[in-house]
């Protein structure tokens, strides 16, 4: 029988060893600490048998609006179609509707049919639209430092990666000189800051808007459906 509870500094190697399992990827274990220290991030594990088999990490974004963004869910292979995903989110949820978010949101692959069960169970929904993720990657330049007040550039510092999040760049419907301008931003911005990458979720109905060169200069991270859960 597992139970999930909030993770601990030493479960960090434990965690480390369930990501090169899955994905080939290490922990990043300062950014582990910093999570579980902070009440606007959190690491949740399931434990069965007094070993970690599972986690989650989740963390509170703030702009345009408040929201709790469930960003990893991983149960290690011998452990998977027990509900153990379910439980982990659901805990997270528990501890998002404390922070006062108007709802919890996931972007889950396509073909990751497990997860898309786990969320559902747990209560998330999907309008089922389709989008792509992709990222650029950081790049010294000139840049402008006028950022509409539509467009959000998110930091966001995950237990695998340091990245920036651009929100409300498609819905803005920029004009392609100002989408230039908003990615040559956040390619500047993640150069000086030593982030990762800059990534935008665009949905397929939405592709046609953004400038073709765009796209091409950009990494196509897969495709996924937004999952999102309201609190009462």
């Amino acid at each position: 029988m597992s139970n999930v509870r909030l993770a601990r500094l030493d479960d960090s190697q434990a965690i480390h060893l369930i990501l090169q399992e899955t994905w080939g990827e290490s922990l990043l274990f300062d950014v582990f600490a910093d999570h579980i220290s902070s009440p606007e991030h959190q690491v949740f594990v399931a434990v069965e048998f007094g070993e970690v088999i599972g986690f989650l990490s989740a963390f509170l974004v703030s702009n345009p609006t408040s929201r709790w963004e469930i960003d990893l869910v991983i149960v290690r292979s011998t452990s998977q179609g027990k509900g153990i995903g379910t439980s982990l989110i659901q805990e997270a949820l528990t501890y998002g509707s404390h922070l006062e978010a108007r709802q919890a949101k996931a972007s889950i692959r396509m073909d990751n049919y497990a997860s898309q069960r786990a969320f559902s169970k747990a209560g998330f929904t999907t309008d089922d639209r389709v989008g792509n993720v992709f990222v650029w990657d950081p790049l010294a330049c000139k840049s402008t430092t006028n950022v509409p007040e539509t467009v959000h550039f998110v930091p966001v510092d995950t237990l695998t990666y340091r990245g920036l999040w651009i929100e409300g760049f498609v819905e803005s419907q920029l004009p392609r000189k100002e989408q230039h301008n908003m990615i040559r931003a956040a390619r500047n911005s993640i150069f000086h800051e030593d982030r990762l990458n800059a990534g935008v979720f665009i949905p397929d109905s939405l592709k046609h808007t953004i400038a073709p060169d765009l796209l091409t200069t950009a990494t196509n991270f897969g495709q996924y459906h937004r999952w999102e859960y309201a609190f009462k």
